[in-house]
């Protein structure tokens, strides 16, 4: 449902959104002064709470509610992996050469290139592991150890092939294996969200995936926007850290999202593709700053996966890594040279240290 308002007249804080501190009675007016208008969209997909504030002249701005959900259909069901859709034939029919949507193939590649260089942290075949635990999906126990070790021997993303010919992509993975690209997709979607409302006539956006938070030019006032990072200890809309963000997108990944509590233990979503186990980690969430939402919502799984020892190595190793990691103590955090004059602590007592 979209509320049209002369820009601004409201501002919301959003679940992952530090507020915007703006209230204005009037139209903001662009330097060709064309009047700018605000649309706020709120749905689900994805099995999360989808949020947007988007803006844009009349009369472009009344397209973009609707371009925004049909978009969401089409990119869940493209990949999906919870209900037909040409990645989750990928699945049934593993073992055999399967034709799918040239995005999937090439997001498949994508995935492919961050399960290498974060050492499996990331692991697109995970499948097997996650529809075993079904953390988050219904999972009550704690699977048999036997039944954990079964799985993982399927779990390789060197088994995935894909080709591109004459315009047309296929994929094929090796017979009981399982692709789920959940770990990427989500912050793709986002970008490419993000350049379907551009498209449309929108001239900013903050679009809100559940906490993956998708960016598209500054804020009206001309600066850039204000993303709050959630506290993992707290409920949601409380913050630790504030980053400034445009034109890209600003992902988080922890443990705190999905779970489950079995015999007094919690177990965590992210599943290590080494010990078939809920990751065990020192560090409560990780934040990437990236362009490519998809690299982002990667690195953000294999950097929560490695801990801090790891995780502070790759930042070194990849200085280009928009990066912001936070550990259980909620005392330490380390953030990437490149992107450190962009946070702003809210917290005194954490420690930061800027990985040159």
């Amino acid at each position: 449902m979209s509320v049209f308002l002369p820009l601004l007249q409201k501002c919301r804080a959003a679940a992952l959104l530090a507020a915007f501190s703006c209230v204005l009675a009037a139209p903001l007016q662009a330097a060709e002064e064309a009047e700018l208008y605000e649309a706020s969209y709120r749905g689900l997909a994805m099995g999360t709470l989808i949020s947007a504030r988007l803006i844009a002249p009349q009369p472009a701005v009344d397209k973009l509610e609707p371009l925004l959900e049909k978009k969401l259909e089409e990119y869940e069901t493209l990949f999906t992996v919870h209900r037909k859709g040409e990645l989750n034939a990928v699945n049934e029919k593993a073992g055999s050469w399967v034709a799918v949507d040239c995005r999937i193939a090439d997001l498949t590649e994508k995935a492919k290139a961050v399960a290498r260089d974060s050492d499996r942290a990331f692991e697109p075949t995970i499948g097997t592991l996650v529809n075993l635990w079904k953390i988050g999906f219904g999972g009550d126990k704690v699977p048999a150890r036997a039944d954990i070790d079964k799985a993982l021997q399927k779990v390789d993303y060197t088994r995935i092939q894909t080709r591109h010919e004459n315009g047309r992509c296929s994929m094929k993975i090796d017979a009981g294996q399982s692709i789920d690209l959940g770990a990427i997709a989500k912050g793709w979607i986002g970008t490419a969200l993000i350049a379907d409302l551009k498209a449309a006539g929108a001239t900013n956006v903050v679009l809100d995936l559940g906490g993956n938070v998708a960016l598209l030019g500054q804020s009206p006032a001309g600066r850039d926007w204000n993303v709050g990072i959630q506290r993992p200890d707290k409920e949601r809309g409380e913050i630790f850290a504030v980053v400034q963000a445009a034109d890209e997108s600003v992902i988080t990944s922890g443990a705190y999202e999905r779970k489950m509590q079995k015999d007094g233990k919690t177990y965590g979503h992210i599943l290590s593709a080494v010990t078939g186990m809920p990751v065990a980690t020192d560090l409560a969430s990780v934040t990437i700053i990236d362009r490519d939402g998809a690299r982002a919502d990667g690195w953000c799984t294999a950097l929560f996966a490695m801990g801090s020892e790891k995780a502070v190595q790759k930042m070194r190793e990849h200085p280009d890594l928009g990066a912001f990691i936070l550990d259980k103590s909620l005392k330490k955090a380390w953030v990437s040279k490149r992107i450190a004059s962009r946070i702003t602590l809210q917290d005194p007592e954490i420690e930061l240290t800027v990985v040159p």
